[in-house]
């Protein structure tokens, strides 16, 4: 049966299901008639869920014409949590749907979009442009002193034995796992971790560093200790402790790209004698089809002289390579690779490593060509697709933006005395640096390295992208295919990052403990998402309504825009952990309609990935689409552990394993899924029951689990 669900408030839904969310005349949340009503696992498609509130402008206050205002920063949290979530209170006046706010040359794209922090106790009233604040203010430094170091009491250092440093395991390497890092340190401490602090997985532990009221002590007794609605006692703290072999490819191509004389002479011949005029013209041909229009990285008289033999610093030979490793996967679309594949690949690997050894090289210098070559290593995959990459990876993104600025590609060039291409491509390669940067510190769980104070280029218009004059029919299509999309993207990249800024940030969790404070700031946040999907009807449509075309171009954007949302309903389950004596408050307004809405999400991201096929996968996807993936399965598990009743944990249940034969199905023929199908069945392997074990062994999930049908179905423990 084909699907369709329509989230629109009013509509009435019958039992299609569309993988879409959302739409049109949508209030914010579920009517109170409905998410104070339980539903079965079959009934979820032919619900209604209001997510969005209709064309709200973003959070902005007051004038829409960038303008300075004042805005004042409040002390705690007034409003109760029913009027935050109401369509109608607490929110700003609506604009026409299919319009986005303009930006002046006066405002942060991002900051003019943001809501304002909610402080506590301190009244700062404070004018900047377009409401935006920068965060190195006194003003602002002060406001945090007195949020922040209020709340934070450091403990006294203890001396613990040797055996618990982080050093001390032979052969693993230890990372953080940060606030908004896909394996969700909130998940986390619902693990049954040992009398050390550790839970063993294969070839991956998790290491707990401090207790949390929370959690539970392994060595006391089973029940979890008394909950709070505050997101701040006592925080866990998490360590990834990875064993090294996993990384036994990184480190060989590490080490070939090391070896050899490393000139550039040497690499030249070495390109030259791996691919031949002929393959690269072929190469060259499917970049500009398949990769380029997506990912204008380059600008089309660079692509010109990629076939030229004597490139020079100033276009490095890195840039020609990873040209042709990014267009090897398309080779079976070229009529003649696709048969000479069969005797043998494109030698990606030394591609590569020619690519790696030139940014080297052309780091003594300082060109564009520099920064374009270090976005275009940003897309390399992974030696291992189920494995997260070496910590490097996340450094080289913070590289892009450190050459971004040492160019000063973060300024605005519009009115420089530069050629007009060369504008263009500088404006393009900020935000496609900003996005990318943006999106590598949400799934790694670091901290974003992009100041808004620091930075200004005005948002893209389809006069920032070349038209393709000059290339085939075939790539000039498919280059004004993807105008459009290009700037959805970089629109919804400012989404992500005042995500990360609003809820992910140490600040930000510090000072919005509360379930009242993270409504707040969800409601802006979701308006603006709902304000961008108007931008385009093919994320407003319904997707069994689109065309097989339409569906492929905004398949990574509904991916992204799915990965947002899980990102708010994440940080809005953290005070809301289960706690059997409010049980009947988790049952009524506005708790019920946060676990019914993140149960909805969490279904339709899972049908949207079981409607992928393999036109789908064959085409040019965002490196960081592999860990968007383990968003959904962690957020699942969240929502199973925190699950006030039987129903709720039965049908979380059940969204858990549709969602792992999903995953399974998938990662067969899609490399990006197999990181996710991977950690989910070391999951299950381990047994389910061990990652939701602090909930309690009185919680509904936990109950349901221990049941004999469970166990025998290999959601039982596993030591």
């Amino acid at each position: 049966m084909e699907t369709g669900m329509d989230v629109g408030m009013g509509m009435s839904m019958g039992t299609e299901m569309d993988m879409d969310m959302g739409m049109g005349m949508d209030n914010f949340w579920l009517p109170t008639t409905e998410a104070r009503r339980s539903f079965s696992p079959g009934e979820a498609p032919s619900q209604v869920m209001n997510w969005y509130m209709t064309g709200n402008t973003v959070g902005r206050n007051g004038s829409e014409n960038g303008q300075p205002h004042a805005r004042s920063r409040a002390g705690p949290v007034e409003a109760s949590a029913h009027d935050v979530l109401s369509p109608t209170r607490n929110m700003f006046r609506p604009t026409s749907q299919g319009t986005t706010p303009t930006t002046t040359l006066s405002e942060s794209p991002s900051d003019s979009s943001g809501p304002s922090f909610p402080q506590r106790s301190v009244e700062v009233a404070e004018t900047t442009p377009g409401g935006g604040s920068d965060d190195s203010s006194p003003q602002h430094a002060a406001v945090a002193e007195n949020t922040i170091d209020n709340q934070l009491s450091v403990p006294q250092p203890s001396n613990w034995p040797a055996e618990f440093s982080l050093e001390f395991r032979q052969g693993y390497s230890n990372q953080l796992v940060g606030l908004s890092c896909e394996s969700d340190p909130f998940l986390l401490r619902h693990y049954r971790f040992n009398a050390q602090g550790t839970y063993h997985m294969l070839r991956l532990d998790f290491r707990k560093v401090v207790d949390d009221v929370k959690s539970q002590d392994p060595s006391g007794p089973t029940a979890p200790t008394s909950q709070s609605n505050s997101s701040t006692d006592n925080d866990p703290i998490q360590f990834m402790m990875c064993d090294e072999t996993i990384w036994a490819d990184d480190i060989k191509a590490t080490e070939r790209l090391l070896s050899g004389d490393g000139t550039e002479a040497a690499d030249m011949a070495l390109l030259n004698k791996v691919v031949n005029p002929d393959l690269g013209a072929r190469l060259l041909k499917l970049y500009s089809r398949f990769v380029h229009p997506r990912y204008p990285v380059l600008s089309l008289s660079d692509l010109r002289r990629i076939p030229e033999s004597d490139c020079s610093l100033s276009l490095p030979i890195g840039i020609r390579s990873a040209v042709y490793a990014l267009a090897a996967p398309f080779s079976f679309l070229d009529d003649e690779l696709s048969v000479s594949k069969g005797y043998g690949d494109v030698p990606t690997e030394d591609l590569w490593a020619i690519a790696h050894r030139s940014f080297q090289r052309a780091g003594c210098l300082s060109h564009i060509s520099l920064l374009q070559l270090c976005l275009l290593l940003l897309q390399m995959p992974p030696q291992n697709f189920v494995v997260a990459e070496p910590s490097k990876f996340w450094a080289l993104s913070c590289s892009a933006v450190a050459i971004a600025e040492n160019l000063g590609v973060n300024m605005e060039p519009t009115g420089w005395r530069l050629p007009r291409e060369e504008i263009m491509l500088r404006r393009r390669l900020w935000w496609l640096t900003y996005v990318a940067h943006t999106w590598h510190a949400l799934v790694y769980g670091r901290p974003s390295h992009l100041n808004d104070a620091n930075w200004f280029v005005s948002k893209l218009t389809e006069d920032d992208f070349e038209r393709g004059e000059g290339e085939d029919l075939d790539s000039r299509r498919s280059i004004l295919q993807q105008i459009p999309i290009c700037l959805a993207q970089f629109d919804l990249g400012l989404v992500a990052a005042d995500v990360l800024k609003e809820f992910y940030s140490i600040r930000a969790h510090w000072e919005s403990p509360t379930l009242n404070s993270l409504l707040s700031r969800a409601q802006p946040l979701r308006a603006r998402i709902e304000s961008w999907r108007q931008t385009l009807p093919l994320l407003s449509t319904r997707i069994s309504e689109l065309s097989e075309d339409d569906f492929d171009n905004g398949a990574a954007l509904r991916l992204s825009h799915l990965t947002l949302e899980i990102m708010i309903f994440r940080a809005l389950l953290r005070p809301l952990a289960y706690d059997a004596e409010s049980v009947p408050e988790r049952c009524q307004e506005p708790i019920s309609t946060i676990f019914e809405n993140c149960y909805i999400c969490a279904s339709v991201a899972t049908e949207i990935v079981s409607s992928l096929r393999s036109k789908h996968f064959a085409s040019f996807w965002p490196h960081y689409t592999r860990f968007q993936l383990c968003y959904v399965s962690t957020f699942i598990l969240l929502n199973l552990a925190q699950s006030a009743t039987k129903e709720m944990a039965l049908r979380n249940k059940a969204l858990l394993d549709k969602w792992r034969d999903t995953l399974r199905i998938q990662a067969r023929a899609w490399p990006l899924a197999r990181l996710a199908a991977m950690r989910l069945d070391a999951i299950f392997w381990k047994g389910v029951s061990s990652v939701i074990h602090g909930a309690g062994p009185d919680s509904p999930a936990v109950l349901l689990l221990n049941e004999p049908s469970s166990r025998e179905s290999g959601d039982g423990r596993r030591t």
